[in-house]
């Protein structure tokens, strides 16, 4: 048995939707039962909700932790110009 499900979406959300899984050969209602399903075996939103967006990953976390520890060393020498840098370079 089935049952009729009525839902309001964005039309240009829609249409889009629609193409894409005509692409991938299925339906919308396909596509809906196929996420249903998931949810329910998994016993989850299959995919992950929330504003991790901007959160950097740890590889950027460390790279950011270094610099502080670099920009707040005593011992770090310090340059106005380039060239005092370059004459540093070549002592």
């Amino acid at each position: 048995m089935t049952t009729t499900l009525s839902i309001r979406i964005d039309e240009e959300l829609k249409t889009e939707a629609e193409e894409f899984f005509s692409d991938i050969g299925m339906n919308m209602t396909t596509a809906i039962t196929c996420f249903f399903k998931k949810c329910l075996n998994e016993g989850e939103i299959p995919f992950r909700l929330g504003r991790r967006k901007h959160i950097p990953n740890a590889e950027t976390i460390a790279a950011m932790e270094e610099s502080n520890r670099i920009a707040n060393d005593p011992d770090r020498r310090h340059f106005k110009t380039l060239d005092e840098l370059w004459e540093d370079l070549d002592k």
